[in-house]
């Protein structure tokens, strides 16, 4: 009787720890999760070919999930494209997501429909990338213009992306990250420069006033689009890049100004604007473009090109 006993006992504790093991194989114990290992290595070096799943992981990365469905696609091929190209040039992968990451940032009740969201974009481009003159083109994007993204001829002082060209974004207009507007005081504004400014200049940082300031910073050059090329401080070149990356400042598209006795930085858009813009595509499916269509509005003169054809 105690050995019938014994057996039913084993056999519901069985059934009971069944769920349990199952949840901490899936969750883990925060540091070791299965959702934590990555989908792709992204300091994997060039292979011979690129396993489509590898893009989920990416895709997440780069695109919100409420994005049109035809944007999320031409985003797809953005990321597919940018890494055939990594491959190609023995170089790491773009960076992705692992599903805990996407887990965490999307919460467990969003997960299965934001994942099928990313599998639906990729199976529907599947093997699609682009090409100029039958190569991989860089496929740059960022999150919104100034109203044009830019020419990558001027950025670069090269012709080596003939497809990266200036093209209008005004959609990018209505967009939340359009403009922003930040004050400093002169001191905070040389404080937040660092050894942008000379030595002379951050010794006195207290004294100075906002007149004094700008007429240390000069913009000596903008591109067609309305980003800083060059900025002169302290009589010293500087990119506009450079500039905005150390003020921490949405773009290059900077505008400094006198307002009572502040430095006011206008700042229009948001990333390098090259390339695609990630609220313009989606405004354009909003309006019915395809996907290749969107692609071709951003990128001049491209071809697509299907990799298992």
């Amino acid at each position: 009787m105690k050995r019938f006993l014994y057996q039913i006992f084993c056999g519901f504790a069985f059934f009971i720890l069944i769920p349990v093991v199952f949840t901490l194989l899936i969750q883990g114990n925060g540091r070791n999760s299965i959702e934590d290992i990555p989908l792709f290595s992204s300091t994997e070096e060039a292979g011979d070919s690129l396993d489509e799943d590898f893009l989920r992981g990416i895709l997440a990365n780069e695109i919100s999930m409420d994005t049109e469905p035809e944007a999320m696609k031409a985003q797809a091929v953005i990321a597919r494209t940018n890494c055939l190209r990594a491959i190609e040039n023995g170089e790491t992968l773009p960076e992705g997501l692992t599903k805990g990451e996407m887990i965490r940032m999307w919460g467990q009740e969003n997960f299965s429909e934001y994942y099928s969201l990313l599998e639906n974009s990729i199976e529907a481009t599947k093997g699609v990338f682009m090409v100029y003159n039958g190569t991989y083109i860089q496929a740059d994007f960022h999150k919104s213009s100034a109203g044009y993204t830019r020419d990558a001829g001027e950025v670069y002082g090269t012709d080596e992306f003939p497809y990266l060209k200036s093209a209008d974004s005004r959609m990018d207009l209505t967009s939340e990250d359009f403009l922003k507007v930040i004050f400093y005081t002169p001191q905070e504004l040389i404080e937040k420069g660092g050894e942008l400014f000379n030595e002379d200049t951050r010794a006195a940082a207290a004294e100075k006033t906002a007149a004094d300031i700008l007429s240390q910073m000069v913009v000596t050059k903008r591109d067609q689009a309305g980003y800083v090329m060059e900025i002169t401080i302290d009589g010293q070149a500087h990119s506009g890049e450079e500039v905005r990356l150390q003020f921490g400042w949405n773009s290059s598209n900077f505008f400094l100004k006198e307002i009572d006795g502040e430095v006011r930085v206008t700042m229009k858009g948001l990333g390098h604007g090259l390339g695609l813009s990630l609220y313009g595509a989606n405004q354009l499916a909003k309006d019915g473009f395809s996907y290749k269509d969107i692609l071709k509005y951003f990128y001049d003169g491209i071809e697509f090109v299907t990799q298992y054809d």
